[in-house]
């Protein structure tokens, strides 16, 4: 029997009031062909296609909602989201401009029109507004959450945390307030209370995009390894599932298979990216000018990323060469940035650029390579990349392994960090260096500590891991467990996260059957000093999934042999990378029970550990890995080979 419209309405609201999205489009189309001329009809249908990130769609339907009923505000509202989610912020503003025509005092539009004005970078305005919606508002517990999005990314967090509690506090069931919240307390190291805060969003809504992979690295900074396995499996399998489950970056802390991260990229670029552009026009080496590199990042202050990269700013062949360096971090009064500033022919702040206008200003540069030293870690602006900054675009450093999508041409690597059976699980092509990771000569080089000042015992073996907490898996824990047992003189040294963490972890040892004092934890500190640290340890014990990167050289530049275990993706052969170039490949254990028998003959033969590490000082200076001067020739090489050959 055929439902009337009014039993196919009702039954089309149902739906979506339960979410079942796919079931109320369906219906909500059927109602269109009853009432063709239904304005309501029509928005509604375009609300479950924008449910169903549909945007295009959901646009062509809020307009022919608007075509019968030209007052219809709601319409208006919903085709600025649309357009907002689709990166047309111009359409956006318009579509808002004309709903607050129509109802100038709707809390809700207001809103809206703030969130467009702010993604605009007209973030004045936009605080105007907020500041006009009242306590007692519908929309004042979401203006608030707005309001806290826009103090953190102006670098004051205790604003942001202010406006957040008070999102919560005017409405507790509002998820993004919280999830908002839990990243601002994720950012501040406060990692419990970000599990706290991801744990409420998943209880009211467990399928929020991404949650449960943040949940999981939020526990895993402070060894919180409550049902590890189980989480890790939900989200590898929902991943596997097409279900946005975990960010890029926390995958590799997760898994070594390389395709699986992979599927994580193409996935995170595909639901929270633009579509490509169009390609910019080739035009190969340019014969008339210098050639023109822009290095990208939010990361050109004190940072590992240009620890590792000031040297090569500095050494780039002028002759051939201008460089500039697109910062959009924060403008601070930084040695390191001013440094970066001094090494570049053009420095630009642009923070509190909209994407377009940084854009326009590559385009005015006529930049011909961009490199993003960022890539999918944390405060990237990776539609820059899907829009196109430059004919050719790179990622390199910032984040290891493929960004999953087209926006880049090129991924910078190393033999040892993509073998060629691993090609097939990067979506860009590879461009290899002789070795992957440059390095800052003038970096400092302390004094060591002593064993006393660094707080550890005196007359043990020190094995050392400085890396952070979350790339310490429970995994990796019981392999270290293992070479502690049978090394009873020895302690293992470990960055600190504070007493909850340092509890945590000592329980797992007592687990193990390990005596809790056997765990040393070093507080952080400043760079010389943790520096000097590394030389108190006698050998660095790497992690997988995820190995050392940064600090894998920083213990090597201070004379400590990194002992690293060997996996499949490239951020899980980063450490080998690194080791490799120091000319160790005797410290490169390609399992776990090889890691393992390594780590106790060290321990158990100093005098053979000594002699490498002597050798490693005596021949530090000469090393390839420490002299950025002969690394960036090759790094140009590698320009010169993407402009005259083309990109995929």
């Amino acid at each position: 029997m055929n439902e009337s419209p009014r039993e196919l309405t009702a039954r089309a609201n149902r739906l979506a009031q339960e979410e079942r999205w796919i079931e109320a489009e369906a219906s909500y189309r059927q109602l269109i062909a009853l009432q063709p001329d239904s304005a309501v009809a029509r928005h509604n249908w375009g609300v479950s296609l924008q449910a169903l990130d549909r945007h295009e769609d959901a646009v062509a339907a809020f307009e022919q909602a608007i075509a019968r009923q030209p007052d219809y505000a709601a319409a208006f509202l919903a085709l600025s989201i649309s357009y907002e989610r689709m990166g047309a912020l111009d359409a956006a503003l318009v579509g808002i401009e004309c709903a607050r025509g129509i109802a100038p005092s709707e809390g809700r539009y207001q809103l809206q029109h703030a969130r467009v004005l702010n993604a605009s970078g007209r973030v004045g305005e936009a605080l105007e507004l907020i500041d006009g919606i009242a306590a007692g508002s519908s929309a004042y517990a979401e203006s608030r959450s707005l309001l806290g999005l826009i103090f953190k990314s102006a670098g004051r967090p205790e604003l942001a945390l202010e406006a957040f509690d008070a999102a919560i506090a005017a409405d507790p069931a509002l998820v993004a307030a919280r999830h908002n919240r839990a990243n601002l307390h994720l950012q501040a190291r406060r990692f419990s209370l970000a599990v706290a805060d991801f744990d409420a969003v998943l209880a009211r809504a467990p399928g929020t995009s991404w949650e449960r992979g943040l949940r999981l690295y939020a526990a895993m900074h402070v060894y919180d390894w409550r049902d590890f396995d189980t989480q890790r499996r939900r989200i590898l399998d929902e991943l596997a599932r097409g279900l946005p489950s975990a960010q890029p970056l926390i995958v590799q802390h997760l898994t070594d298979d390389p395709a699986c991260q992979q599927a994580a990229a193409r996935l995170w670029a595909r639901v929270t990216l633009p579509p490509p552009a169009p390609r910019l026009p080739w035009i190969g080496v340019p014969t008339d000018r210098k050639i023109r590199v822009a290095y990208v990042s939010r990361d050109f202050r004190s940072h590992a990323v240009s620890f590792l990269m000031a040297g090569v700013l500095a050494h780039h062949d002028r002759d051939r060469f201008e460089i500039a360096a697109i910062n959009y971090g924060e403008a601070v009064d930084d040695p390191m940035q001013q440094r970066l500033r001094a090494s570049v022919e053009a420095f630009l702040d642009v923070g509190h650029c909209s994407d377009a206008e940084i854009r326009r200003a590559c385009r005015d540069l006529s930049i011909d390579i961009a490199v993003d030293l960022t890539g999918y870690t944390d405060g990237a602006r990776s539609a820059l990349f899907a829009k196109r900054l430059a004919p050719v675009q790179m990622l390199f450093l910032g984040y290891l392994g493929t960004s999953g999508s087209p926006h880049y041409d090129v991924v910078l690597a190393d033999p040892v960090l993509v073998p060629e059976e691993a090609r097939p699980f990067h979506d860009e092509r590879i461009l290899s260096l002789p070795w992957y990771q440059p390095n800052d000569a003038e970096r400092p080089h302390p004094a060591p500590l002593s064993r006393e000042a660094a707080g550890l015992p005196s007359g043990v073996f020190v094995f050392c891991c400085f890396n952070n907490a979350a790339k310490i898996t429970p995994g990796m824990f019981a392999v270290w467990a293992r070479i502690l047992r049978e090394c009873p003189d020895a302690v293992l040294w470990l960055l600190g996260e504070g007493e909850e963490a340092a509890a945590h972890l000592r329980a797992h040892a007592s687990g193990l059957g390990l005596a809790p004092e056997r765990l040393v934890f070093a507080g952080r500190c400043d760079r010389e000093t943790y520096l000097a640290r590394l030389a108190a340890a006698d050998l660095f014990l790497d992690t997988l999934p995820y190995n050392a990167g940064t600090t894998a050289s920083d213990a090597l530049w201070m004379g400590l042999p990194v002992l690293t275990l060997l996996g499949q993706s490239f951020a899980g052969r980063v450490g080998a990378s690194v080791v490799t170039a120091a000319g160790m490949p005797e410290f490169i254990a390609d399992s776990e029970e090889r890691y393992i028998a390594l780590a106790i003959g060290f321990a158990r033969d100093p005098a053979s550990l000594r002699a490498h590490r002597d050798a490693l000082v005596a021949r530090r200076a000469a090393l390839p890995l420490f002299d950025p001067a002969q690394f960036t020739p090759h790094l140009e090489q590698a320009f010169l080979t993407a402009l005259m050959t083309g990109t995929p």
